[in-house]
């Protein structure tokens, strides 16, 4: 499992025969997230959220919307260019 950041206690995971659109998974303690990475024009946005406190969540939400390029370019170097 392709752990791609580890921030603040939260592990941001890009799963290798996961679906699209481009998402992440973040994992704290026994709290669990999955994020649509979103794009340039299109803000982060929540799937799931189990076990993590609204700070969290926010917390989670901050990251991947700063972490939003590195996040994509690393679902493409697992999943494939996704123009394709």
């Amino acid at each position: 499992m392709p752990t791609i950041l580890n921030i603040n206690g939260f592990r941001f995971v890009i799963w290798p025969s996961d679906h699209e659109p481009p998402h992440v998974h973040v994992f704290k303690g026994k709290g669990e997230a999955k994020v649509y990475i979103g794009s340039g024009e299109m803000a982060p946005s929540f799937v799931l959220i189990h076990d993590l406190t609204k700070r969290e969540a926010r917390q989670i939400w901050d990251i991947v919307a700063e972490h939003q390029n590195q996040l994509l370019n690393a679902w493409e170097g697992i999943h494939g260019n996704l123009d394709n």
